[in-house]
């Protein structure tokens, strides 16, 4: 579809117009928030925010809804596998993460910094 084409869709279309507008003003607000977080917050800061995001409480617990990999997280997250590792295996052993059926759990509230 040209841009005049589209341009002209949209004007037939205003609920339509309306409904993409909210959906891109969105997807800038969770990039904007996205480059803040890789700026400002440490690796293990960014893992917080992700884990938080994507779980959703189970009894006393949060379970992340998606299988994730280490790297998948750490593409999320804009770091290194190995570190997504190194942070992984302190919150294992401090009882804060483990995992069940192939998905994460948090335990408990994850520490504000490690």
């Amino acid at each position: 579809m040209q841009g005049s084409e589209l341009r002209q869709f949209l004007a037939e279309h205003p609920d339509f117009a309306m409904h993409l507008t909210h959906k891109l003003i969105r997807m800038v607000r969770r990039l904007t928030e996205q480059v803040r977080s890789l700026a400002l917050q440490d690796v293990y800061g960014r893992m917080v925010r992700v884990l938080t995001e994507l779980s959703e409480p189970v009894g006393d617990e949060r379970v992340v809804r998606q299988k994730l990999t280490q790297q998948d997280i750490a593409d999320r997250i804009g770091s290194s596998r190995e570190m997504v590792n190194r942070v992984m295996k302190e919150l294992t052993t401090g009882g804060y993460i483990g995992q069940r059926d192939g998905r994460l759990v948090i335990r408990r509230k994850l520490p504000a910094a490690w």
